[in-house]
């Protein structure tokens, strides 16, 4: 299952719309994405202020765990031990707000490996 999403067009995207799948998550909030669209930069960076599709990417990465499908889920979200089914199922109904403070407590409960530094 493929992660692609659809990046609005914003400054980190030098104004264009993209399309991208993450790559890698850091501790402190950012994400390094890889372009899908054969536009220039093949990578790029997106910070927690930026415009990311939180909504459609949660949609998708709940799928490949529904399906046990992690090939393509970035290392950050690949699950080390099985997620509660009610966690999965329940998601989908809360605001975006409370989903990252979920998958934050899923992290801090050793569900997922931790974020490393961003090395810049």
């Amino acid at each position: 299952m493929q992660l692609i999403l659809n990046i609005p067009a914003q400054k980190a995207t030098d104004g264009a719309s993209r399309k991208a799948a993450v790559i890698a998550c850091y501790k402190d909030g950012s994400l390094l994405l890889d372009a899908r669209d054969n536009l220039k930069p093949a990578r790029f960076t997106m910070h927690p202020s930026d415009n990311f599709p939180w909504t459609e990417f949660i949609e998708k990465l709940l799928a490949a765990w529904q399906l046990c499908d992690y090939s393509d889920v970035p290392e950050a979200f690949k699950p080390i031990k099985q997620i509660p089914t009610f966690v999965i199922e329940g998601l989908p109904s809360e605001p975006v707000s409370q989903q990252l403070k979920v998958l934050a407590t899923l992290r801090s409960q050793g569900y997922f490996a931790p974020l490393t530094n961003s090395g810049k």
